[in-house]
């Protein structure tokens, strides 16, 4: 059963992640891609993790759309994740996210270090 934008966009402002990852199991591919989008707003290790496995999904729209979420976290702990499939990927939409995504990390990284 789909989990609507409005309670994803509720659970994101109560800050309650674990709930938007479990939408990510949802049969509904637009309530994932709204999940992965919600948890761009979030830095945590649990997070993070659930978005880099979803670099692995077969659906294009999918690995894009995680792309971007990191891409907005800006962890660099994601940069070794991203380079790793880029080094499979195929589909040059997401190529080119994904370079976008790891310069925007290293300038965050390096902007935290000047700090």
């Amino acid at each position: 059963m789909a989990v609507s934008l409005g309670k994803i966009q509720r659970w994101e402002k109560k800050k309650n992640s674990k709930k938007i990852i479990n939408a990510l199991n949802d049969t509904d591919h637009e309530t994932r891609i709204n999940a992965i989008q919600a948890l761009s707003s979030f830095n945590s290790h649990d997070v993070i993790n659930q978005l880099v496995n979803l670099l692995r999904e077969t659906d294009p729209e999918i690995r894009l759309t995680s792309i971007q979420a990191l891409e907005k976290i800006g962890s660099s702990r994601s940069i070794e994740f991203i380079r790793f499939m880029l080094e499979k990927e195929e589909d040059g939409k997401i190529i080119e996210a994904a370079k976008q995504a790891l310069v925007t990390i290293r300038e965050n990284a390096e902007l935290e270090e000047n700090a």
